[in-house]
C-alpha cells in the first residue's frame, strides 16, 4: 500500500459524513435566508470541519493505543494496530492536521470576524480533550458539542457574519446520529474498554439502556423533523426526505436489537455512518425540492 493511501485510510474517511452533515445541513437551512452574505464561505467550511475530523480520529487512535483500548485491528482502528502508521507518525500527522485546520479558521475569520475565532478554538480544545472526555463518560456529550452545536453555530456565522441562534433548530435533525457513531463504537468495545481501566458513556449505564440509547438517537431525528415541520421551522420536503433516510435506521435498530440476543455490533458504528449519509442526502434533496417550488 503506498503512502499516501495508508494516510488517508488513517483519518477514517468512511466517518467523515458526521463533520459534514452539520456545514451541509445548516448551508441548505439558511440557503434563501436575507441574512446569507458568504455562501461560498459556508461551502468552504466543510473542507474546514473534515480536516479536524481527521485530526480528532487520529488523537483518538493515538491515545486509545497508548491507553490500551485498541489492541485488535480486526475490531478497533487499525491505524496503528494494522500497521498503517506508527504511534509517532499518527500523533504527528494528528497535530499537523489540527494545524492547518486553525490556519484555514484564521483565512475564514479574517474574512467574518472574532466569534468565529472563539466557536473555533472551544472545538479544538474539545478535539484536544476528546480522549480524555472519553476515558470519563463525556466522550458522547464531547461529539454532540463538536459535531453538532458548535459547526451548526460556526457555519452560521461565516454565512451571515452573526451568531443565528435558530440555526440551531436543524441540529438534531443529524447530530444525534452522529453520538450514535460513537456509541455504537463504545457499546461494542465495552469489555476491552473495562479492561483498559477506562469509563466509556455505554459502560456507566450498561448493555440494556445502551440498546434504547442507540435506538432514541437514531430515530430522534425524524421526530424532531415532524415536530418543526409542525411548528414551521421547517418545510415540509425535509420530513419525508428525513423518513425515508429513517429506513437505513430499521436495519441498524434490529443489529442492536440482534446483539442483545447474542448477535455481532462490529462494524455497527460504520453502518450508522452510512445511516448519516442517507440523511444528509436526503435532507439535502429535501431543502433543494422546497427551493424550487
Amino acid at each position: 500500500m503506498n503512502t499516501l493511501k495508508r494516510y488517508f485510510i488513517a483519518t477514517r474517511p468512511w466517518s467523515f459524513p458526521v463533520s459534514i452533515a452539520p456545514v451541509a445541513l445548516t448551508v441548505c437551512y439558511l440557503w434563501n435566508d436575507p441574512l446569507v452574505v458568504h455562501l461560498d464561505l459556508g461551502l468552504w467550511a466543510i473542507v474546514g470541519i473534515i480536516l479536524f475530523h481527521a485530526a480528532s480520529n487520529l488523537f483518538s487512535d493515538y491515545y486509545d493505543y497508548k491507553k490500551g483500548v485498541d489492541t485488535d485491528p480486526s475490531i478497533g482502528s487499525p491505524t496503528i494496530t494494522g500497521g498503517l502508521l506508527t504511534a509517532r507518525q499518527t500523533i504527528i500527522y494528528a497535530w499537523v492536521l489540527l494545524v492547518i485546520a486553525t490556519i484555514n479558521g484564521f483565512i475564514m475569520t479574517y474574512f467574518t470576524g472574532w466569534p468565529l475565532l472563539v466557536i473555533g478554538g472551544i472545538g479544538a480544545l474539545l478535539i484536544i480533550l476528546y480522549p480524555w472526555l472519553k476515558y470519563h463518560a463525556l466522550g458522547d456529550l464531547d461529539i454532540f458539542l463538536t459535531f453538532g452545536i458548535l459547526p451548526t453555530l460556526g457555519t452560521a456565522f461565516v454565512m451571515t457574519e452573526q451568531i443565528v441562534w435558530s440555526s440551531l433548530w436543524i441540529t438534531l435533525s443529524f447530530a444525534t446520529i452522529t453520538v450514535a457513531v460513537l456509541h455504537a463504537n463504545n457499546t461494542r468495545d465495552c469489555g476491552r474498554d473495562g479492561n483498559a481501566k477506562i469509563h466509556t458513556f455505554a459502560m456507566l449505564i450498561g448493555p440494556k439502556a445502551c440498546q434504547w440509547v442507540y435506538y432514541i438517537e437514531v430515530w430522534l431525528p425524524v421526530v424532531w423533523v415532524l415536530f418543526c415541520v409542525c411548528i414551521g421551522k421547517m418545510p415540509w420536503p425535509v420530513l419525508i426526505a428525513s423518513a425515508l433516510a429513517s429506513i437505513v435506521a430499521f436495519r441498524n435498530t434490529k443489529v442492536m436489537h440482534q446483539w442483545g440476543k447474542g448477535g455481532s455490533i462490529d462494524i455497527l458504528d460504520q453502518m450508522t455512518a452510512q445511516h448519516q449519509i442517507v440523511n444528509i442526502v436526503m435532507m439535502t434533496i429535501g431543502f433543494i425540492g422546497i427551493m424550487m417550488l
